[in-house]
């Protein structure tokens, strides 16, 4: 029980640092960044939305700090499954999977710690 504890504290820790990471980066440009080979379809769509991309980032490090001083975790999980799954359809759908592996690690990350905190989402499933 103290293993599963501490594994996920420190995936909890992990998702939040790289939501941050990923975030600051937007504006830093710290790491290489890529979206692969966009299709014309995505680029349009990255076009149409890059004025909320900003607020966006802003909104990842927010989750990302209250993820890692454990502050509202489960809620959170939820909020952050649908960008997750959003962020890894749009990663794949660029056509380059080595440029996705981010996106497969949050969603990665997101599931296991959704896992963990399963009993905490049982009344939503109830009749």
């Amino acid at each position: 029980m103290k293993d599963n504890q501490s594994l996920k504290t420190w995936l909890r820790i992990l998702l939040g640092v790289f939501l941050i990471a990923y975030a600051l980066n937007q504006y830093f440009h710290i790491l290489p960044t890529s979206y692969g080979k966009m299709p014309e379809d995505a680029m349009l769509f990255i076009d149409a939305v890059v004025v909320y991309l900003p607020i966006l980032y802003i909104f990842e490090i927010i989750l990302g700090l209250l993820l890692i001083f454990n502050k509202w975790t489960a809620f959170l999980l939820i909020v952050l499954f649908p960008l997750s799954i959003a962020f890894l359809i749009f990663s794949i759908s660029n056509q380059d999977l080595a440029d996705a592996l981010p996106a497969v690690i949050v969603a990665i990350l997101n599931f296991v710690l959704m896992l963990f905190e399963r009993e905490k989402y049982e009344p939503l499933f109830r009749k």
